[in-house]
């Protein structure tokens, strides 16, 4: 089973496949209201009218209001990874920048939810299990790569696995306020996330890591054939997938 499908499991003394898809329609409810209406304006009335159940029924599976958007947000997360193919290996530096764009492509088409996201994040008040949600993605895409920088005595003296991976998503979570403002447009948004990233990395790391680092840092300062050649490989990957869910046409199966 997924990781995406185990949050299904969540709390069940048994399962069937109606309960399976009642949890998976609140889930994705919960989702769509988000980004409709952000987390301060996310009701569980309206989410009971949407859904078709009883909010008895969303307590008794999620037991509060807070724990579901947590598991909402985590779902959609795992689900979005677990839906894609990647080329690079997660625990490289090539996997890392595939990721974040492939997450930046997918940001595109969710601004309001990135924008309930990222202000759970900033939130001075917000559930431990909702920042965590927050956080999921990111730290989903840098804890892999951190750890191989640690094993390899790339990252400096110093410096642990969670400094190096909270203090890019504190970076990478500002960038996207930002474009969440408007301050940041969206071209530039996946600029400024790797460069973000590349550029605490290169501080943080030394020898044969830091290289590397510093080798698609300076590529993205000038002429982008390095990030631009992963970028064209993300393009068509995903062009390769929609074909793929798209019918035969008539004269394809001629």
């Amino acid at each position: 089973m997924r990781l995406a499908e185990s949050i299904l499991n969540d709390n069940l003394v048994y399962s069937s496949p109606k309960i399976f898809e009642r949890r998976r329609r609140i889930l994705d409810t919960t989702r769509d209201l988000i980004a409709k209406y952000g987390y301060d304006g996310f009701s569980i009335r309206v989410l009971c009218q949407e859904a078709n159940v009883a909010p008895h029924t969303v307590y008794k599976a999620f037991e509060s209001k807070e724990r579901l958007v947590a598991l909402s947000i985590r779902q959609h997360f795992l689900s979005f990874i677990e839906s894609r193919t990647f080329t690079h290996d997660k625990a490289t530096l090539e996997g890392v920048i595939e990721r974040v764009i492939v997450s930046d492509n997918h940001m595109h088409d969710s601004r309001e939810f990135v924008i309930a996201i990222v202000a759970l994040y900033f939130s001075p008040t917000a559930d431990t299990d909702l920042q965590v949600a927050a956080r999921m993605n990111i730290l989903v895409t840098l804890q892999p790569w951190a750890l191989a920088l640690r094993e390899r005595g790339h990252l400096r003296v110093g410096v642990s696995i969670d400094i190096f991976v909270h203090s890019i998503v504190g970076l990478l979570f500002i960038v996207s306020m930002e474009w969440c403002r408007g301050n940041v447009s969206t071209e530039d948004f996946i600029i400024e996330k790797l460069q973000a990233i590349l550029t605490y990395a290169s501080g943080a790391t030394r020898g044969a890591g830091r290289k590397e680092i510093d080798l698609y840092l300076s590529d993205l300062l000038g002429k982008r054939q390095l990030i631009g050649a992963l970028q064209a490989e993300v393009a068509e990957a995903e062009a390769a997938a929609v074909a793929a869910k798209q019918p035969a046409s008539d004269a394809d199966l001629a």
